[in-house]
Protein backbone atom coordinates (compact mmCIF):
# COMPACT_ATOMS: atom_id res chain seq x y z
CA UNK A 1 0.00 0.00 0.00
CA UNK A 2 1.16 3.52 -0.76
CA UNK A 3 2.46 5.46 2.21
CA UNK A 4 0.16 8.35 3.10
CA UNK A 5 0.70 11.06 5.71
CA UNK A 6 -2.89 12.30 5.92
CA UNK A 7 -2.23 15.28 8.19
CA UNK A 8 0.51 16.79 6.05
CA UNK A 9 -1.41 16.17 2.84
CA UNK A 10 -4.62 17.82 4.05
CA UNK A 11 -2.63 20.93 5.01
CA UNK A 12 -1.47 21.38 1.42
CA UNK A 13 -3.61 23.71 -0.67
CA UNK A 14 -2.02 23.49 -4.09
CA UNK A 15 -0.13 21.31 -6.52
CA UNK A 16 3.49 20.52 -5.61
CA UNK A 17 6.13 23.00 -6.70
CA UNK A 18 7.79 20.81 -9.31
CA UNK A 19 9.45 22.20 -12.41
CA UNK A 20 7.93 21.15 -15.70
CA UNK A 21 11.43 20.32 -16.94
CA UNK A 22 11.80 17.72 -14.20
CA UNK A 23 8.38 16.32 -15.02
CA UNK A 24 9.23 16.11 -18.72
CA UNK A 25 12.49 14.34 -17.94
CA UNK A 26 10.71 11.76 -15.78
CA UNK A 27 8.00 11.24 -18.38
CA UNK A 28 10.57 10.74 -21.12
CA UNK A 29 12.41 8.21 -18.97
CA UNK A 30 9.20 6.26 -18.37
CA UNK A 31 8.27 6.29 -22.04
CA UNK A 32 11.72 4.91 -22.84
CA UNK A 33 11.16 1.93 -20.58
CA UNK A 34 12.30 3.05 -17.12
CA UNK A 35 9.23 2.06 -15.10
CA UNK A 36 10.87 2.92 -11.79
CA UNK A 37 10.81 6.57 -12.82
CA UNK A 38 7.04 6.45 -12.93
CA UNK A 39 6.97 5.67 -9.23
CA UNK A 40 9.13 8.73 -8.65
CA UNK A 41 6.90 10.84 -10.90
CA UNK A 42 3.59 9.84 -9.33
CA UNK A 43 4.96 10.18 -5.81
CA UNK A 44 5.48 13.89 -6.49
CA UNK A 45 1.77 14.36 -7.18
CA UNK A 46 0.32 11.65 -4.95
CA UNK A 47 -0.63 14.15 -2.17
CA UNK A 48 -2.61 16.18 -4.70
CA UNK A 49 -4.52 13.10 -5.90
CA UNK A 50 -5.15 11.82 -2.39
CA UNK A 51 -6.46 15.14 -1.11
CA UNK A 52 -8.85 15.43 -4.05
CA UNK A 53 -10.01 11.83 -3.56
CA UNK A 54 -10.47 12.36 0.17
CA UNK A 55 -12.51 15.50 -0.39
CA UNK A 56 -14.79 13.81 -2.91
CA UNK A 57 -15.37 10.62 -0.92
CA UNK A 58 -14.78 11.53 2.72
CA UNK A 59 -13.40 8.04 3.28
CA UNK A 60 -9.75 7.00 3.65
CA UNK A 61 -10.09 3.53 2.10
CA UNK A 62 -12.10 4.88 -0.83
CA UNK A 63 -9.57 7.66 -1.34
CA UNK A 64 -6.71 5.16 -1.34
CA UNK A 65 -8.47 3.01 -3.90
CA UNK A 66 -8.98 6.03 -6.14
CA UNK A 67 -5.32 7.01 -5.77
CA UNK A 68 -4.17 3.56 -6.84
CA UNK A 69 -6.64 3.42 -9.73
CA UNK A 70 -5.63 6.92 -10.82
CA UNK A 71 -1.97 5.89 -10.77
CA UNK A 72 -2.73 3.00 -13.10
CA UNK A 73 -4.87 5.10 -15.43
CA UNK A 74 -2.28 7.87 -15.60
CA UNK A 75 0.46 5.36 -16.39
CA UNK A 76 -1.54 3.91 -19.27
CA UNK A 77 -2.40 7.38 -20.58
CA UNK A 78 1.08 8.84 -20.16
CA UNK A 79 1.96 8.67 -23.89
CA UNK A 80 -1.01 10.97 -24.53
CA UNK A 81 0.42 13.78 -22.38
CA UNK A 82 2.09 16.15 -24.81
CA UNK A 83 3.00 18.89 -22.39
CA UNK A 84 0.37 21.33 -23.68
CA UNK A 85 -1.18 21.44 -20.20
CA UNK A 86 0.69 21.33 -16.90
CA UNK A 87 1.16 17.78 -15.72
CA UNK A 88 -0.63 18.54 -12.45
CA UNK A 89 -3.66 19.83 -14.38
CA UNK A 90 -3.66 16.76 -16.62
CA UNK A 91 -3.38 14.41 -13.65
CA UNK A 92 -6.06 16.32 -11.74
CA UNK A 93 -8.54 15.67 -14.56
CA UNK A 94 -7.72 11.96 -14.50
CA UNK A 95 -8.18 11.92 -10.73
CA UNK A 96 -11.59 13.60 -10.99
CA UNK A 97 -12.73 11.16 -13.66
CA UNK A 98 -11.46 8.24 -11.59
CA UNK A 99 -13.37 9.51 -8.54
CA UNK A 100 -16.55 9.92 -10.59
CA UNK A 101 -16.21 6.39 -11.94
CA UNK A 102 -15.65 5.06 -8.41
CA UNK A 103 -18.70 6.85 -7.02
CA UNK A 104 -20.89 5.62 -9.88
CA UNK A 105 -19.71 2.06 -9.39
CA UNK A 106 -20.20 2.21 -5.63
CA UNK A 107 -23.64 3.77 -5.97
CA UNK A 108 -24.85 0.94 -8.18
CA UNK A 109 -24.09 -1.50 -5.38
CA UNK A 110 -25.68 0.59 -2.65
CA UNK A 111 -29.14 1.69 -3.68
CA UNK A 112 -30.31 4.21 -1.15
CA UNK A 113 -33.61 6.02 -1.03
CA UNK A 114 -34.12 9.17 0.99
CA UNK A 115 -37.30 11.03 1.82
CA UNK A 116 -37.62 14.71 1.11
CA UNK A 117 -39.66 16.93 -1.12
CA UNK A 118 -37.77 18.49 -4.02
CA UNK A 119 -37.23 22.20 -4.09
CA UNK A 120 -37.86 23.24 -7.67
CA UNK A 121 -36.25 26.65 -7.27
CA UNK A 122 -32.69 26.42 -8.51
CA UNK A 123 -30.10 28.48 -6.69
CA UNK A 124 -28.56 29.88 -9.86
CA UNK A 125 -25.79 31.74 -8.05
CA UNK A 126 -24.35 28.58 -6.49
CA UNK A 127 -25.08 26.41 -9.51
CA UNK A 128 -23.10 28.73 -11.77
CA UNK A 129 -20.37 28.81 -9.12
CA UNK A 130 -20.09 25.01 -9.15
CA UNK A 131 -20.28 24.68 -12.91
CA UNK A 132 -17.83 27.53 -13.44
CA UNK A 133 -15.02 25.52 -11.88
CA UNK A 134 -15.00 22.99 -14.71
CA UNK A 135 -15.90 25.41 -17.50
CA UNK A 136 -14.51 28.64 -18.90
CA UNK A 137 -15.68 31.62 -16.86
CA UNK A 138 -14.69 35.31 -16.56
CA UNK A 139 -12.71 34.38 -13.42
CA UNK A 140 -8.95 34.62 -13.60
CA UNK A 141 -6.89 31.44 -13.48
CA UNK A 142 -5.90 32.19 -9.87
CA UNK A 143 -9.52 32.82 -8.86
CA UNK A 144 -10.61 29.55 -10.48
CA UNK A 145 -7.84 27.70 -8.67
CA UNK A 146 -8.82 29.20 -5.32
CA UNK A 147 -12.51 28.53 -5.95
CA UNK A 148 -11.83 24.93 -6.98
CA UNK A 149 -9.86 24.36 -3.78
CA UNK A 150 -12.68 25.82 -1.67
CA UNK A 151 -15.35 23.71 -3.37
CA UNK A 152 -13.45 20.43 -3.24
CA UNK A 153 -12.67 21.01 0.43
CA UNK A 154 -16.27 21.93 1.26
CA UNK A 155 -17.63 18.89 -0.60
CA UNK A 156 -15.85 16.61 1.89
CA UNK A 157 -18.17 17.93 4.62
CA UNK A 158 -21.37 17.08 2.76
CA UNK A 159 -23.40 14.02 3.83
CA UNK A 160 -22.68 11.00 1.63
CA UNK A 161 -25.84 11.25 -0.50
CA UNK A 162 -25.42 14.98 -1.11
CA UNK A 163 -21.76 14.46 -1.99
CA UNK A 164 -22.59 11.71 -4.50
CA UNK A 165 -25.28 13.83 -6.16
CA UNK A 166 -22.98 16.86 -6.34
CA UNK A 167 -20.02 14.96 -7.80
CA UNK A 168 -22.07 13.18 -10.45
CA UNK A 169 -24.13 16.25 -11.38
CA UNK A 170 -21.50 18.97 -11.49
CA UNK A 171 -18.16 17.21 -11.90
CA UNK A 172 -19.55 14.31 -13.92
CA UNK A 173 -21.72 16.73 -15.92
CA UNK A 174 -24.70 14.36 -15.74
CA UNK A 175 -28.37 15.17 -15.96
CA UNK A 176 -30.74 14.90 -12.99
CA UNK A 177 -32.25 11.83 -14.60
CA UNK A 178 -28.88 10.15 -15.07
CA UNK A 179 -27.91 10.81 -11.45
CA UNK A 180 -31.22 9.42 -10.20
CA UNK A 181 -30.78 6.24 -12.25
CA UNK A 182 -27.24 5.69 -11.00
CA UNK A 183 -28.14 6.28 -7.36
CA UNK A 184 -31.41 4.37 -7.55
CA UNK A 185 -33.60 7.21 -6.28
CA UNK A 186 -36.20 9.60 -7.65
CA UNK A 187 -35.34 12.74 -9.57
CA UNK A 188 -37.06 14.68 -6.80
CA UNK A 189 -34.67 13.24 -4.25
CA UNK A 190 -31.68 14.22 -6.40
CA UNK A 191 -32.99 17.78 -6.72
CA UNK A 192 -33.58 17.95 -2.99
CA UNK A 193 -30.09 16.68 -2.19
CA UNK A 194 -28.51 19.09 -4.69
CA UNK A 195 -30.43 22.01 -3.25
CA UNK A 196 -29.21 21.19 0.26
CA UNK A 197 -25.65 20.81 -1.03
CA UNK A 198 -25.82 24.16 -2.84
CA UNK A 199 -27.14 25.93 0.24
CA UNK A 200 -24.20 24.60 2.23
CA UNK A 201 -21.65 25.41 -0.47
CA UNK A 202 -23.05 28.91 -0.91
CA UNK A 203 -22.02 29.80 2.61
CA UNK A 204 -18.87 27.69 2.59
CA UNK A 205 -17.41 28.99 -0.67
CA UNK A 206 -18.87 32.39 -1.48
Amino acid sequence: MLGIDVKSIMMQDSAPDVSENKVRALVEAVLHGDRKKYGELFELFQPLVFRLSWNLTGNFDDAMEIVQECSLRAYRALPAWKGKAKFSTWLHRIAVNTAIYFIRREARHHEKRMEGSPNEEEDEEVQSLCEGVERRTPLTELQQKELRTKIFTAVSFLPKMQRRCFVLRYLGDMSIREVSEILGCSEGTVKSQLHRARVFLKYACV
